[in-house]
């Protein structure tokens, strides 16, 4: 399991792309990942619709959970998406 806190950086905040970016990664990865943002809301990177509700516009610290075992490399493909927005 690794935890690191990132921020959402682009503009957009955490949108629909970038979240379905993060469920597809998951997927590939085969990795749990979840989100807590400061009020202790959490999402799974399973839902779209709870990532989205955490309402992480830009700026907003996240805790971002992944368990498997390709971590490593899933939560650096997150930390692009965090950074990027997924190509937007």
């Amino acid at each position: 399991m690794i935890r690191k806190h990132l921020t959402v950086r682009t503009p957009q905040g955490l949108h629909m792309r970038a979240a379905a970016k993060i469920r597809r990664i998951s997927q590939q990865q085969r990795c749990r990942v979840h989100l807590q943002n400061e009020r202790g809301e959490q999402a799974a990177s399973e839902s779209l619709v709870e990532m989205l509700s955490l309402g992480a516009v830009s700026g907003t610290p996240l805790q971002v959970t992944v368990t498997g075992d390709n971590a490593g490399d899933a939560l650096a493909m997150i930390e692009e998406v965090f950074e990027n927005g997924a190509g937007i």
